[in-house]
């Protein structure tokens, strides 16, 4: 196939992904692309993404690019080897044909299929989602730096403990409570203030990551400090 033909699909690439296509190579084409799953539109509820390598040789498309996976959040092990064998069995469905749009897409498929949490609460280590009866599956939710889950109600706790053991370093108990209490933006002042490291990955974040259930926090530390 013509150099140009190969030079106009990885602009067509570019124009498709914007800013989540970093060009290494035009030809043979060698991209980085980031994708998320079609469901993403709301933050909260993206639990998975992917940074998709696609390195071509001198005789593509007869020949399929290379692919890897050069980054992602939310997929173990199992679940990147699924993804990168899926991609692999559509670049060799569609060998001898212009395909990079086509393998990007079908890395979105199967990331909006994977787009659950999977496997345990690490820190209850109760199932995150009952498969067999999703409506009775306890609240969970994400830390949005490194996408690991909990359960709602295990990292409301956990975040508290790691805030109150902060607070005995600095003063003591009572102290810390009354200027808890009478700071005007209360609980949203000292998440906003705190960093913390995942219990998981020890990445570091913002207390922001959890605001989607900085509700539930607020509710939690005014039960506890009133009983």
């Amino acid at each position: 196939m013509a150099e140009e033909e190969v030079l106009a699909e990885v602009e067509a690439v570019q124009a498709v992904y914007g800013d989540d296509c970093l060009l290494i190579e035009a030809y043979p084409p060698h991209l980085h692309v980031h994708l998320k799953p079609r469901t993403a539109d709301v933050s909260s509820q993206q639990f998975v993404e992917a940074t998709i390598g696609m390195k071509a040789g001198p005789q593509y498309p007869e020949e399929p690019p290379e692919i890897s996976i050069i980054d992602s959040k939310g997929l173990d092990e199992q679940r990147q080897k699924h993804l990168t064998a899926s991609i692999r069995e559509k670049a060799f469905e569609l060998a001898s044909c212009l395909m990079l749009v086509a393998l990007c897409e079908e890395a979105v498929e199967r990331l909006s299929d994977m787009n659950h949490p999977d496997g345990n609460c690490p820190l209850c280590l109760y199932p995150l989602l009952d498969k067999d009866a999703r409506l009775n599956s306890l609240p969970f939710m994400k830390l949005m730096s490194c996408f690991h889950c909990f359960h709602c109600d295990c990292i409301i706790r956990w975040w508290n403990w790691t805030q109150v053991q902060s607070e005995k370093e600095i003063t003591s108990s009572s102290t810390s409570t009354s200027r808890i209490m009478q700071d005007q933006q209360g609980m949203h002042r000292v998440m906003e203030e705190s960093m913390g490291k995942c219990p998981v990955c020890r990445k570091v974040f913002l207390a922001k990551d959890i605001e989607h259930v900085l509700g539930l926090v607020h509710l939690l530390f005014i039960c506890a400090i009133t009983n």
